[in-house]
C-alpha cells in the first residue's frame, strides 16, 4: 500500500469516440475564450479552455489532426467528427497544451478564472459570473 498522494487523471475524448486522452494532475489554469477563431472552431459562443503542460497529457486512442488556425498557432481536432480538442501557441507557450473542456468526461471540477478576447463576445451572453474579463489576453504580471 502506497502511502502517497494520488494524482488526479481526467479522461476524454472526442464526439465519435476514435480519439481518448488522459491529462494527468490539476489544469494550470482555465479560461473561457470568446475569440472569433474559438467561436468558428467551436460553433459556439464561446470556448472553455483547460490548460496543462503538453507531457502531462497522453494520447491513449487516435491521432489529434492539427490546423494552424494563425500563425504560430495550432488548433487540434479529430477527423472523423470534427470535435474541437485542443489549442496550442508554439510561439509563446510551447510546453502547454488547452484542450477543450467540453471533450472532457467531467468537466465539473474544473474552475474557470476568466474570460478573455471579450471584445468579440456575442452580446447575446452575458458574463454574469463575476469573473475577471479582458478584451484581450489576460495582462501578464
Amino acid at each position: 500500500m502506497s502511502g502517497g498522494v494520488e494524482q488526479v487523471v481526467f479522461t476524454g475524448g472526442c464526439l465519435c469516440g476514435a480519439i481518448r486522452y488522459e491529462a494527468r494532475g490539476q489544469p494550470r489554469g482555465v479560461n473561457h475564450c470568446h475569440c472569433v477563431q474559438c467561436q468558428r472552431a467551436s460553433g459556439a459562443a464561446m470556448a472553455t479552455w483547460a490548460t496543462w503542460l503538453a507531457s502531462d497529457i497522453k494520447i491513449l486512442q487516435g491521432k489529434i489532426a492539427e490546423f494552424a488556425s494563425s500563425p504560430g498557432a495550432r488548433r487540434g481536432f479529430c477527423q472523423s467528427c470534427g470535435s474541437t480538442l485542443s489549442w496550442r501557441a508554439l510561439d509563446t507557450a510551447p510546453a502547454e497544451l488547452d484542450i477543450a473542456a467540453g471533450t472532457l468526461d467531467d468537466a465539473d471540477p474544473l474552475t474557470p478564472v476568466d474570460h478573455i478576447f471579450t471584445k468579440s463576445r456575442r452580446r447575446w451572453l452575458p458574463l454574469c459570473d463575476g469573473l475577471p474579463a479582458y478584451r484581450e489576453l489576460r495582462p501578464k504580471g
